[in-house]
């Protein structure tokens, strides 16, 4: 693996913000018993992963303000990250911020181009990069740590021609070892990990046991048992969930979130809908769905509260999202401040930063 420098991200400050890492600011902001009472009072961050202006920015919901027409803005970002700058910029499409086996607390970053995927990890007391790569051709949209295995693994919603159980064409999952006190070189593709899924959007660990995960895309949730550890890992498929007959439709299968206070549940999206499913027992089934257009990316808070990010209509030129972050169970659109020597915001994900 080349460790070219101008592949390691750098952390920036927004104008006027206060001089800490990306990383830093992304901790909970309530007490260590995650009380609702005490998480709507002092709000919560917000990772906000703008695809157009390659950047992710730190927004704290304490800092929404309302004026008098009723429209609430967020305030100046608290910190942002930037995916490079120039011509080697790209759009992040994920952010997941975890604990690693190694000891160090990271943030992991995925996106890009269909032909030119990057998956990097860094430290957040400095933002510092512990493991990266580029040139994936499976257009990244999302990944997750598996602590058991002590493994990432990367969804894409490109990469293998077709899935042979479905005939379908696109998308894949793949495992890498995850970054240890050894250095970049320690993050490397696990052998013959590749595997097809078509339209992988989604991946979340589950947060009741230890050993499986999840992944979502196309028409179908699958869980999957993980056994082996890093070079070794392998997951294999137990249970699944698809779309077939119901009056609701997963496809494009599109977000996957876990649920930080119902811990037996998983929030999905699709091109139509949001889904709360219930995983526990033996077959994951939904519990509750609900029509939200052009929905991309959905989350709860331990507040109660959702929060979710979605493309405009009828726009073939902007699939990412607008400069909207929106609230539900608590009714409130947020828009996010367009920042000195920026393009169009277009919010693709707005991601807790503490699940």
């Amino acid at each position: 693996m080349s460790l070219d420098r101008r592949q390691l991200l750098r952390g920036s400050l927004a104008a006027g913000a206060a001089a800490v890492p990306f990383g830093a600011l992304a901790a909970p902001a309530y007490g260590a018993g995650g009380e609702r009472r005490a998480a709507q009072a002092s709000g919560f961050m917000l990772a906000l992963l703008d695809a157009n202006n390659n950047v992710i920015e730190n927004h704290h919901t304490g800092d929404i303000t309302t004026d008098a027409q009723k429209q609430s803005f967020f305030g100046a970002p608290r910190s942002t990250f930037s995916t490079g700058s120039g011509a080697d910029a790209w759009a992040p499409l994920e952010c997941k911020f975890r604990q690693l086996n190694s000891g160090e607390s990271v943030f992991m970053v995925c996106g890009g181009t269909p032909s030119d995927g990057r998956v990097t990890i860094h430290r957040k007391s400095d933002s510092a990069a512990l493991g990266w790569t580029r040139g994936l051709t499976i257009f990244p949209h999302s990944l997750e740590y598996l602590q058991a295995a002590d493994v990432v693994v990367v969804v894409g919603t490109r990469g293998l021609p077709t899935d042979p159980a479905e005939e379908k064409t696109g998308g894949v999952f793949e495992l890498y070892t995850a970054p240890t006190k050894e250095g970049p070189s320690s993050f490397q593709k696990v052998p013959d990990s590749q595997k097809p899924f078509r339209q992988a959007h989604g991946v979340v660990r589950d947060q009741n046991r230890s050993d499986v995960v999840w992944i979502y895309g196309g028409n179908k949730l699958v869980g999957y048992r993980i056994s082996g550890h890093r070079e070794t890992t392998k997951l294999k498929a137990f249970t699944r969930l698809t779309d077939e007959g119901q009056e609701w439709k997963f496809e494009n299968g599109h977000d996957l979130q876990p649920d930080p206070v119902d811990t037996q549940f998983l929030w999905a999206t699709g091109s139509e809908f949001m889904f709360k499913i219930n995983k526990s027992g033996g077959t994951p089934r939904v519990e509750w769905f609900h029509r939200l257009g052009l929905v991309k990316s959905f989350s709860r808070d331990r507040s109660g509260r959702g929060v979710w990010t979605a493309s405009p209509a009828l726009d073939p030129d902007n699939k990412y999202g607008t400069d909207k972050v929106n609230f539900m169970w608590k009714a409130q659109t947020v828009t996010a401040p367009r920042l000195s020597g920026q393009g169009e915001k277009r919010i693709y994900k707005a991601r807790l930063t503490d699940i």
